[in-house]
This record gives structure tokens, sequence and C-alpha cells, in this order.
């Protein structure tokens, strides 16, 4: 049998996206959240107001993970709370056996932290290691941690050096895990140095690493390098670390034809067989796509979306007339719609790059600060993949409506913790050995459910969405903190779930680890609150959750002889298929969010299929109308109009 998808673009955004978002309709905002707010170009500020960390209480005193069997528990702490500036790194690794390796940044000696380091636990198969007390480091001071295995078990974990006249890439790695962690650094002969790595593992034989660094930005003490401000290197190593045989290059078009500064952590890298993407996430400049078919020898540049504004300098300014034609909606004139820094990349089993990033409105009005504004209440997760074409994102995600009155139940701008990103943020993507692609992201939670009466903020959950049809459509957003996964149910309204990080390879259940604390922001960065414990939990939930079981082959319209007529249509059309068999089938529509609209038609058929599509009372746009059948689904596209 066959499936198909009709897709639908609605023009309700109460902010409007640029036509080639495909937005759907938003939450509506009070005029409060309408305002901007400052956001330095730098990164890994310290503290400025610490306490020492908070007294054991019931909760932190956590039995030993083999005494438990809940879906969620933790497997580490830590003081230190900045995982990522904006991009989250590959933190959850699954091993060709089946065992997870996870990884993140640890410290607990506020303010300075002198024992940061990389924090690391391993699940041998059937039970998780007790939770470290200290960094894998000897003595070294690191943090930022990316984890990937090779095929043959290797172990590689590049990290950064980040201290006052050393910057560098620093890796851990052994052939086993009964070894002992080798330690070094990644060769690099950059004044002054490269910090906040990524890495993947491919290659012909699933050993080589590829890694990407940027210079020292100017704003942290460095210089500018060929002429970016945090210049992205590439770097490859041929045997899991042991010896690299690319340094500090410079790939075509990523270089200072394309920009002039680039942001700490906002670009990743993903690589399957000899595949290689690395996507590039600047909110002043465009969202690009570096794929390499060759294992790093040679690059093509594929624009995911389109910047308005060409090698942006802060502060040089731009006028309306410089930017797309403006909408009344939009937070300011002046507000430019482009990425938060914060994506993930993905190259999908058929060597199909996949994009993520959160949604963000910019604003560079002050041309005396060296910096410029951000609009926090921005929300939005954004998709692209090859199939699509250049720039042509979609929307997939965006806060969830807790109470059904189609408004963002958020005060004001004051009650964001300032995490300097989107309000749905921080993607990680992974896929199974079927296709089906699945995604993590932190979003913000409304109402005064959701509400911490000390800071005055709205805490952040971690919802997961998935697609069985190749990126077409996505599940309904599942919040993996509630009641039957929760360690502590009682805890979920006081739960901050920020920095999401999935396995790559999904097996039988949907694994990933976040950051847990009890209060919205940050301490090292943003709000500055005070210095406690924070936890880093891992969590596992069946692929079923999300309406994936098994495999199901995605094909072309063509292959159900699938046609709407007429398209577009306004109050009705007519959707016509043949099936080969008698078999059941299903028929449905969603909007470009995935969300389903209506249940077309389900049943048994052979031959011929003709069914009415009821299009009164749907708001204009693009939808997507998908059959299922047989385990293949085919999506196609219907343009409503008014």
């Amino acid at each position: 049998m066959r499936l198909f998808q009709l897709i639908v673009f609605c023009g309700m955004s109460v902010w409007a996206l640029p036509p080639s978002a495909l937005a759907q309709s938003q939450l509506a905002r009070p005029s409060e959240l309408h305002q901007a707010a400052f956001k330095l170009p730098a990164a890994e500020a310290g503290p400025i107001d610490v306490q020492a960390p908070t007294g054991n209480s019931d909760f932190h005193n956590i039995p030993n993970v083999s005494f438990r069997s809940a879906v969620e528990f933790p497997i580490g702490t830590t003081t230190y709370d900045l995982q990522t500036n904006s991009s989250m790194a590959r933190r959850l690794s699954r091993a060709p056996g089946g065992q997870l390796m996870a990884t993140w940044t640890q410290g607990s000696t506020p303010p300075g932290y002198s024992d940061r380091g990389t924090g690391y636990n391993r699940f041998d198969g059937s039970d998780w290691g007790d939770q470290p007390p200290a960094r894998l480091e000897e003595s070294i001071r690191t943090g930022w941690p990316a984890h990937v295995v090779t095929a043959s078990g290797k172990e590689l974990i590049v990290n950064h050096v980040f201290a006052t006249g050393e910057y560098r890439p620093h890796y851990l790695r052994r052939n086993s895990p009964g070894e002992n962690w080798i330690e070094g650094d990644v060769p690099s002969n950059t004044p002054p140095g490269t910090v906040w790595p990524r890495i993947a593992v491919g290659g012909p034989d699933g050993e080589t690493i590829h890694m990407i660094a940027i210079t020292l930005l100017v704003p942290n003490g460095g210089e500018v390098y060929e002429g970016v401000s945090g210049h992205i290197l590439y770097y490859r190593s041929p045997d899991g670390g042991e010896t690299w045989d690319v340094s500090d290059a410079i790939i075509p078009g990523l270089d200072s034809t394309f920009m002039t500064f680039q942001t700490a952590d906002g670009y990743a890298i993903d690589a399957r067989g000899e595949t290689v993407a690395i996507a590039v996430f600047n909110g002043w400049g465009d969202v690009n796509v570096y794929k390499s078919a060759d294992n790093g020898d040679t690059w093509e540049t594929i624009t995911a979306f389109d910047f308005p504004l060409e090698r942006y300098e802060i502060d040089r300014g731009y006028t309306a007339e410089d930017l797309p034609p403006y909408s009344p909606e939009q937070p300011d004139s002046l507000a430019i719609f482009t990425c938060d820094d914060s994506g993930a990349v993905l190259i999908d089993n058929d060597g199909k790059v996949h994009v993520f990033f959160g949604q963000m409105y910019l604003q560079d009005d002050d041309l005396t600060d060296g910096g410029w504004t951000y609009f926090p209440a921005t929300s939005g997760i954004a998709y692209w993949n090859e199939s699509f074409g250049p720039d042509s994102i979609r929307t997939i995600a965006d806060v969830e409506d807790l109470n059904g009155n189609d408004t963002l139940d958020i005060a004001s701008i004051d009650n964001i913790a300032n995490y300097g990103l989107s309000l749905t943020s921080q993607p990680s993507a992974g896929i199974d050995a079927f296709g089906n692609l699945f995604l993590a992201y932190s979003s913000v939670m409304e109402g005064a459910g959701f509400f911490n009466e000390e800071d005055g903020q709205h805490y952040r959950h971690i919802y997961v969405t998935a697609s069985g049809d190749g990126g077409e459509t996505w599940s309904a957003p599942y919040d993996i903190i509630n009641e039957d996964i929760a360690f502590e149910p009682d805890l979920i309204p006081f739960t901050e779930g920020v920095f999401p990080a999935l396995a790559r390879e999904v097996g039988e259940n949907v694994e990933l680890i976040y950051q847990q604390d009890f209060r919205p922001g940050l301490s090292v960065q943003g709000d500055l609150d005070a210095a406690e414990s924070n936890f880093i939990n891992f969590v596992s939930v069946p692929k079923a959750v999300f309406g994936i079981v098994g495999t199901k082959e995605v094909v072309q319209p063509g292959y159900f002889r699938m046609e709407i007529q007429p398209n577009p249509a306004s109050d009705e059309a007519w959707v016509s298929f043949e099936l080969e068999r008698d078999a059941p089938y299903s028929l449905s529509l969603h909007n470009l969010m995935g969300q389903k609209v209506a249940d077309m038609d389900r049943g048994n058929s052979f031959g011929n299929g003709l069914q009415r599509i009821e299009l009164n009372g749907l708001p204009p746009g693009m939808y997507l109308l998908r059959m299922q059948a047989e385990g293949k689904i085919a999506v196609a596209k219907l343009m409503v109009r008014q």
C-alpha cells in the first residue's frame, strides 16, 4: 500500500516570517513581548554573584543507579552550568555493542572553577556507573566536550583549554573501556589558538574523525585571522584521533568571503560514511551547509537560509530598505528574521543533509555599543533538508499552547530567563536504522503553572518530535519531563530542562541527556544566578510514543498515482489514488509543522480510489496530504486559498 501527504502553508503568524520560512500560526504575543534585549558577542564570561553549592537535601542524596528502575535518572552533577554558548555538541554516543557513553562540562568550585573539565559516565548494557566526583582530565582545566565512538569501539573526546595565554583544542582517547585515557592536543598553529570544537566520526571504515573549531574571538582577547574574528577551521584524523592529516584548514567559501566574524558554538558537524556536513549558524549571516562527498577532500556550499545583509559587521548599520518587505507584525522595522546561533545538522541514511535551528529576530540599531539586540520572545524551530532546495526553511515546532487560548502567556521579556536564544532552541537530532528522524529541543513553558516566583521567570522543558517520512511531517512535540518519566514527579512544575543531547544512532528507544536544575537561567552567563547544583539526567523513551513502529518506506506521490484536483483549491478538493492490492490505508491532512489537521479516510481498498477533502475553515496556505499503506508513506502538497 501507499502513503501520501498534502502540505498547506498558513499565513497566521503573529510575527510574520519571510515567505521562505513557510510559517505556521504562532501564539499571539502581548505587546510587552515586542521588546529587545542587549546581547554581547563575547562568550565564556565568568559568574559575578556566586555562593557555595546548596546543601544536601533528600533529592540531592541520589541512590546508586543500580537500585533504581526509573526511565529517567541522574548520571552526573555539576555546579558549572553552561554546556554551550549556542549549538549543542554530540554528548551521548552509542557503541557498536549498544553501550552508551555520556559527557558534559563539569565543575564544582565557583567562582573560578579550577576543577572544570569533562564529566563522563558509561552504560555497560545493564547499568550506568556511579556519578563521577571529578573530571576525566588529570590536571588541566578544560570545557565543552564532544564525544564519538568509532566503528572499532575507540572513544574520542575533544574539548578545549580556555585560559589566559592558553587556547587550544584538547583530546582524551582510548581504544576500549578497560584502558586509561590518553590526553593530548589536536595539532593547531593559529594565533592565539582555536577553541569550542565539534567532532563527528565517519570515513569508509568508520574510523575517520572530522573536527571543526574557531580561532579565539576578538572580544575574548583574540585577533582577526585571515579576515575573520572566530574563523572556522577544519581538522581530520584517519585513525580515531591518534594522528591528524589535516589541521587548521580553511574550507573554500567558509572564509572571509562569507563572513567577517563567527559566534561561539554557532556551528555543527555530522558525518556518515564518506559524506561530511558542516552547518553554520551565525545570526548575522546565511545558514550555510558545507558538504563533502569524499571524506573532507572537496566541498560544496548550499544555502539553507539566505540572510538579507552580506558580510555584516556589527555597528556598520543598515536601513529598512536593505531588508525584506516590512510587515507591521514584526517586532521592529529594523528587526531581521534569522537564526539564534543554535542549530543541529544530520546526514540521513541516504546521504541527504537535514538542518535545524532556533528562529530569532536580531537588530543593530545602536552603532556605538559593539553589540546588538535580540528579541527574547521569538520562537519556532526551523527545519531544512536538501530536497527543499536553497533558502526554503519550514517551521516544524513552536511553544506549546498549554491552556489552549492561542496566546503566549508570558507577561514580559523580564519573565524569560536569559539564555540569549529563542524560546525554542538547542536542537539535537538523531536517526534510526530505518531512516526515522528524531529531534530534541528546549522550550519555554507558558502560564502560571511553570513560573518561578523567586526569579519571576518561566521554566523550560525538553521536547522530542519525530518524522517517519524523511522530514515531511513531524509528530506532536512530546514533553519528556512528565509523570510517566520523571525521576521525581512532584518536582515537574519546578524543573528547568536545557541543553538536550540525543544519541545520534537511535535504537529501540530514543535516548538523550539534558541538564536539570530548579531555577530558570544560568549562573555562569546570562542571569548570573547564584551557583547551585545541576543534574545531568539520562532519559529513554520508546519510539512508539512518537508513532514510530518499524520501518515505513517514503515514496513519491506518483507511486500511488496520487493527484489532487483542483490545486490550489478553496472550498474542497479531490484526491485520487490507486492501490495495487487489497490492503488497509489511511489519508490525513497536516500543516507544515507536521500537526494533523484532519483524518481524511482510512479503510481497505483495491484499485482506484477517490476521496473528497473538505477545506472550509482552514486558514489559507500550504498543507500536506499524507497517505500510508503497506509500510509506505507518500506526501503531496495542496495550496489552500481564500
